[in-house]
Order: C-alpha cells, then structure tokens, then sequence
C-alpha cells in the first residue's frame, strides 16, 4: 500500500514527534536489525513463523533507526504503521517495491499474531530475509551517510 504523507502531516496527525538525534541509538537499533536478520536464518529450517518474524524485526528496527537520524520517533499510536509511512517520505518512489513489501510484512506479521492458525511457508519465510537484508543495508548507508561521525561500524 502507498501512503500519501509528508512529514509535517505525520507530525499535524500526532504519529511522529521530534526528538535529538542520538547516534549511539541508531547503531544499536541497525545492529540490532542485522542480529535479527541472522536470527532469521538460522530459524528457517525449524520455524519459518519465527524467521518471518525476525525478519520483520530487522525492517522495524532499522525504519526506527532511520525516523532516529532524521530527529524523529513514532508516538503512542500505530507506531509501526507510522515508521513505514515515515520510511516512505524518506526513501521515495525510488523504493516503492521495497516500501511495499515492508508494509505486507507488517501486516502478515499482524496475522501471525492475532490469528495465529495462518502458516508461513518456507519460500515467504526466504523472502522475508531477503527483503529484510535489502532494506536493513540501504537505511544502514543512509545513516551512515548522515552520521557526523567518520564510521558508524554496523
């Protein structure tokens, strides 16, 4: 799904609020991301459920780590439609593919966890990871790009 937003309307909305940049937070939330992704695929032969997951975590973590480096954070509500529809403002039409396979994992991972009889094949569980190693690396180069520092060292 694409979300037609701005920034000032995420803010107008309540969805995002400003907040200092920290780089030391958006190091461990890329690293964190990169654990994730790893957790995934060692998960894929016993639990595709759990790799999807993981994998899912790795886009959370790192679309957080990039609202972080723009001097951002999601509020209270709907916080992890907010980061997608934020990553979307940031990256562009550029990544609409990636943007939109992050958006169906939020909300494969929402079945998962409210009906939980909905299975994950083996092929969705690879592809989680490859999506998730595809955006993890893109906003990794975005924030070190940003970073005021020589090296973030994800």
């Amino acid at each position: 799904m694409i979300y037609k937003d701005s920034i000032n309307s995420l803010l107008n909305d309540g969805l995002i609020k400003k907040c200092p940049t920290d780089y030391k937070v958006i190091k461990n939330l890329i690293n964190r991301a990169y654990h994730d992704i790893n957790t995934a695929k060692r998960n894929i032969e016993d639990d595709t459920d759990c790799t999807y997951n993981y994998a899912y975590n790795a886009l959370l973590h790192s679309g957080l780590a990039l609202m972080f480096s723009k001097g951002f954070r999601p509020d209270i509500k709907n916080k992890h439609l907010t980061i997608v529809r934020f990553t979307k403002i940031m990256l562009g039409s550029r990544f609409n593919k990636l943007i939109n396979d992050y958006d169906f994992m939020r909300r494969k991972r929402h079945q998962f966890i409210y009906e939980p009889d909905i299975p994950c094949s083996t092929k969705e569980a690879g592809d989680s990871i490859i999506t998730a190693e595809k955006f993890v690396d893109l906003i990794s180069n975005l924030t070190k790009e940003k970073s005021p520092r020589e090296e973030l060292d994800f």
